[in-house]
């Protein structure tokens, strides 16, 4: 099923250890589809939840997974990328059933808090595990594939679950959550089929969770992605809420650009992330992705002064630049972390950088939503500087860490390294993904 998937989509692998790797991503993914999709309409009608407590729930589940990003991250390198695949799909797993079984809000607190401690660790996982499994020229588009896939089972678990959710029961909606968590298994079963890779720390070795935030190019490049991640809650909130307040564009306008990113993101993952395997080349992509989301930003801007055809249109315009700039940025970001991670602490460096997207989720949706949205023309002038300035920074970054436009992207920074090429005028360190 994942080949003929790849191949309608147009993905080509590189053999059989990626298709097995992709195909635990498909079937992750549908299952993550399933529960976006209907995760709150079974909390509000079967649990029996009110708004308040789901909210409360939600924010402390943040709050954990936030907590657990960097431990997660040492544990990926003390057991090895596979191993903790495998262990975090089983625990998600667990509790996500559970989850399907709540009936009181303590109960639900109690497993939201424990789903917490693995709900952010599954991607920087699979970045330390294609670091170590694929060679420099690979890794981008291994993850370029992984990010369609990633997509297209998102798609394919929310019409799925249209069905659940259009038979209006209380099973038809705990089995959104039973499918989410089956989902898990099968993942991690089928994570056991996949072959072994080095990157597992050597007994006695230490490292600090906090190493990779005291690297301070690290630490920039971090802060970059995690501002350029705005990009989602600008998609999901912020042009929603931009239709229906500020334009004369039909409100309709508003679903169909969720659609139109998605099948741009499918389309085009692959062929735009070309380029990024060369650090130089993933500094561009990150250059590029603070411009896309600028121009966006300035068009989304324009449609608030047009009549309602225009203000459309310009909306639409809006989606494709921020589409463009998701996959820009996405690519740019796997390129620098896959060079510029220790081989030894790729787990670590993934987990230290996905604090920016974690980190997103709590705030961003506030941050766009009554900030960006609620000033207006003033708001989104703001955040195109926010983000032109971060992909500026971003790129600053990337080219220091190479001497010329051709190098190649190493397959790790050993920190002797590191010491070396600071004292010949290079850098290095970063990156993650959407």
């Amino acid at each position: 099923m994942l080949t003929t998937m790849a191949r309608r989509l147009g993905i080509r692998t590189t053999g059989p250890a990626e298709r097995r790797l992709l195909t635990t991503v498909a079937i992750d993914a549908t299952g993550g589809g399933l529960f976006l999709a209907g995760a709150t309409l079974f909390y509000s009608r079967v649990a029996g939840l009110s708004a308040g407590q789901i909210g409360i729930g939600l924010s402390v589940l943040g709050i954990v997974a936030l907590a657990a990003t960097l431990p997660n991250g040492l544990l990926v390198d003390r057991i090895g990328p596979r191993h903790a695949l495998i262990v975090l799909h089983l625990w998600r797993g667990v509790w996500c059933c559970a989850l399907a079984f709540v009936h009181s809000f303590w109960q639900f607190l109690a497993v939201l808090m424990l789903l917490g401690l693995a709900e952010h660790a599954g991607m920087p996982a699979l970045q330390a595990y294609v670091g170590s499994a694929f060679d420099d020229a690979e890794r981008v588009g291994v993850m370029a594939r992984v990010q369609v896939l990633k997509n297209t089972g998102f798609l394919v678990g929310a019409l799925l679950a249209a069905v659940a959710v259009g038979s209006g029961t209380d099973a038809g909606y705990r089995m959104l959550l039973l499918g989410d968590g089956l989902s898990f298994f099968v993942a991690a079963v089928l994570m056991t089929t996949v072959r072994e890779v080095g990157g597992r720390r050597r007994t006695g070795e230490r490292h600090s969770p906090a190493a990779p935030l005291k690297n301070l190019k690290f630490l920039v490049l971090t802060c970059c992605n995690g501002v350029l991640q705005l990009n989602l809650s600008v998609l999901v909130i912020g042009m929603p809420l931009w239709v229906t307040r500020a334009t004369e564009a039909p409100e309709a306008v508003a679903p169909l650009l969720i659609a139109v990113n998605t099948v741009i993101a499918i389309s085009l993952q692959v062929p735009l992330s070309r380029g990024a395997e060369t650090v130089p080349g993933a500094g561009r992509h990150m250059r590029r992705a603070g411009l896309s989301f600028a121009l966006m930003c300035g068009t989304l801007i324009a449609a608030s002064w047009t009549p309602s055809a225009p203000a459309a249109a310009l909306m639409v315009v809006s989606v494709v630049l921020h589409t463009l700039g998701e996959i820009w940025h996405a690519s740019g970001g796997w390129g620098l972390q896959f060079a510029l991670s220790p081989e030894a602490e790729r787990g670590n460096y993934a987990a230290a950088y996905s604090l920016g997207p974690t980190a997103e989720g709590m705030a961003g949706p506030s941050l766009i939503a009554g900030g960006v949205v609620a000033t207006g023309s003033a708001g989104w002038t703001a955040l195109a500087l926010v983000f032109l300035a971060a992909g500026l920074g971003a790129h600053a970054v990337a080219r220091r860490a190479v001497p010329g436009p051709s190098a190649a992207v190493p397959a790790a920074v050993s920190p002797t390294a590191d010491r070396r090429a600071e004292s010949s005028g290079k850098d290095g360190d970063l990156a993650i993904p959407h």
